[in-house]
């Protein structure tokens, strides 16, 4: 069921990237990783991740222009209308208790999800780290919120391919620098929570399986129905649903994905290569 919904509060996150709230209310309440489908009336639907819920019922989605409707959202106003279906997907699960280290990695909009999910660890005590990576300082997303923290559970790092902001490089190189400053036996408690390009996931994944560490990723796929119906966001070889398994999957069942990493669908169904 669609529900129409009003824009009351629309901020600038950075070039191309806009963060669009909206009140829903609390009879549903999403939990980090889950996604709505956004419909823009005389455009399109498409899903987007959940980047934070407060307890006023107010919901947000953060939207990078890269296609016809992304551009129609970004180009609405507080006061306009869109549709919400929704939520939908699996969560990010609450670390145990026994865990010495958290990670949360994500490139670009990526950060969209897990900065729900930092709000989360927030209120749960959690002490975390927050590695957030992009192409240049310009594509980086909620700095004031995370680089600013006053909260000593919090600890944040960014990374550019251009060093314009941060470390020069890649997120996953200057995550494989903060685990090798921990003890061997700490690394099997050790979680990390990502989402971003999937080039830079698998890597990601490749690190974690080497190590021992338990991984859990959002992945991406084109979706139409986000219930299952279109089979567009199918996963070889397993026939997994991205939007109905998914969208979080853990390192034994990304182990079990062929496509990950290589391989996804267009509109059509056709693979392409990632």
């Amino acid at each position: 069921m669609i529900r129409t919904v009003k824009i009351n509060h629309i901020i600038r996150e950075c070039t191309g990237i806009k963060t669009i709230s909206f009140k829903l209310g609390n009879n549903i309440i999403p939990k980090p990783g889950q996604f709505v489908m956004v419909w823009v009336p005389g455009v399109d639907e498409i899903p987007m991740s959940i980047s934070n819920y407060d307890e006023w019922g107010n919901w947000s989605i953060t939207v990078k222009n890269v296609g016809e409707c992304t551009n129609a959202l970004q180009n609405l106003n507080i006061g306009d209308f869109i549709g919400i279906r929704g939520p939908f997907g699996n969560y990010f699960k609450m670390p145990p208790k026994t865990s010495k280290h958290i990670f949360l990695i994500g490139g670009g909009i990526g950060m969209a999800p897990l900065k729900f999910l930092v709000n989360q660890l927030k209120e749960s005590a959690f002490k975390f780290k927050v590695i957030e990576g992009a192409k240049s300082k310009n594509e980086l997303i909620y700095l004031v919120e995370l680089f600013n923290t006053k909260n000593k559970n919090i600890e944040f790092f960014c990374s550019t391919d251009d060093g314009s902001y941060g470390q020069k490089g890649f997120a996953t190189e200057l995550f494989e620098e903060k685990i090798s400053e921990i003890k061997y036996d700490d690394l099997k408690n050790t979680i990390v929570y990502t989402c971003g390009p999937e080039i830079m996931m698998y890597h990601l994944f490749q690190i974690c399986k080497k190590q021992g560490i338990e991984l859990f990723a959002s992945l991406e796929r084109i979706m139409r129905c986000g219930c299952g119906l279109c089979g567009l966001c199918a996963i070889d070889p397993v026939g997994i649903l991205v939007c109905k398994d998914g969208p979080i999957f853990n390192l034994s069942e990304l182990n079990k994905m062929d496509d990950f990493g290589k391989y996804k669908r267009d509109f059509t169904g056709k693979k392409i290569k990632i």
